[in-house]
C-alpha cells in the first residue's frame, strides 16, 4: 500500500512539474515587461507549448506546409535499434574475450581505451568516406557508440566473478574455455544487459548526431532544416518527438532488463 502512495506521490510531482514548466512557457513570453528584456522570452526564439502542440498535429497528419514526420522518424529509429542489438552483442563479446584472457587483456586493453577516448563525431567523415551518407553509416556511427558501453561493462563484469569460484571450477576440471563460457559470460551478460537503457539512450544521440552531419533522412536532419529555416516551433516539436521516442526506448529497455535478468538476483 505504502508503495502504491509513493508512486501516486511520484506521479502527481511529475505532472505538477510538466504543467508548471508548460504554463510559464505559455505565459511568460506574453508578459510585455519581460519580454522586451530579454530575447529569451520571444517566442520567435523559445515558441510556445501551443505552437508546438499545433506543429506536432501537423506532423502527424503531413500538413502541406509541414509534411509527416513518419518518413523521417522510421530511419532513426530503425538504425537506433539495430546500433543497439549489433553494438552491445560485439562489445559484449570482446569484452568478455579480454576479460577471461590475462594476455589479450594487457595486449589490447590499451588500444581500445585509447579508441574510447576519440570523439565519435571525429569518425563520421571516415564513415562517410567508407560507406556514403546512406542508412548503414547511421548504424555504424550508432555501433561504434554502444560497442564501447557493451565492452566495458562486459569486461569488468567477466573480471568481477569470485576467485573462489573460480578455482572450484578448475578443482573440479574445468578448462579455460569451459570457465569462461559457463561462469564469466553469465557475469558479462548480466553487466551488459544493465547498461541497456543507457546504450539505448547513446543509440538515438548517436543518429541523431549522425543525420545531423551526414544528411541522410532522419530527424537530425528535420532539425538541420528547421535551424536552416529559422523554425523554433518545428524544432521544439522534433525534440518533444526524439524526447518521445527516447523515453519509450529506454523504457522498453528497462523492462527487457528486469525480464532478462530476473534470475540475477537469485
Amino acid at each position: 500500500m505504502e508503495r502504491k502512495t509513493d508512486r501516486r506521490r511520484v506521479l502527481l510531482t511529475q505532472t505538477i512539474a510538466v504543467a508548471t514548466a508548460l504554463i510559464c512557457w505559455e505565459m511568460l513570453p506574453r508578459v510585455e515587461a519581460l519580454r522586451s528584456r530579454t530575447h529569451l522570452l520571444d517566442p520567435f526564439f523559445i515558441s510556445s507549448p501551443s505552437r508546438v502542440a499545433t506543429k506536432l498535429v501537423d506532423l502527424a497528419i503531413g500538413s502541406k506546409d509541414t509534411g509527416a514526420i513518419w518518413p523521417f522518424m522510421v530511419p532513426t529509429l530503425e538504425a537506433a535499434l539495430v546500433g543497439i542489438v549489433v553494438g552491445l552483442a560485439l562489445g559484449a563479446g570482446a569484452g568478455l574475450a579480454l576479460g577471461s584472457s590475462p594476455f589479450l587483456s594487457q595486449v589490447f586493453r590499451p588500444f581500445i581505451i585509447a579508441m574510447n577516448a576519440i570523439p565519435r563525431i571525429a569518425l563520421i567523415p571516415i564513415v562517410v568516406i567508407l560507406v556514403g551518407p546512406t542508412f548503414q553509416a547511421s548504424i555504424v556511427i550508432c555501433v561504434l557508440v554502444v560497442f564501447f558501453v557493451g565492452f566495458f561493462n562486459a569486461y569488468e563484469g567477466s573480471r568481477s566473478v569470485s576467485p573462489d569460484l573460480l578455482n572450484n571450477a578448475k578443482v573440479l576440471g574445468a578448462n579455460s574455455s569451459q570457465v569462461m563460457w559457463h561462469i564469466r559470460s553469465r557475469y558479462a551478460l548480466a553487466w551488459t544487459l544493465a547498461t541497456l537503457p543507457l546504450a539505448a539512450t547513446f543509440s538515438v544521440i548517436a543518429v541523431v548526431t549522425g543525420e545531423f552531419l551526414t544528411g541522410y533522412p532522419g530527424l537530425g536532419r528535420l532539425i538541420v532544416v528547421a535551424s536552416y529555416s529559422a523554425d523554433a516551433t518545428l524544432t521544439w516539436a522534433v525534440v518533444v518527438v526524439l524526447a518521445t521516442m527516447g523515453l519509450a526506448i529506454v523504457g522498453i529497455a528497462d523492462v527487457l532488463k528486469q525480464r532478462l535478468l530476473h534470475w540475477w538476483a537469485r
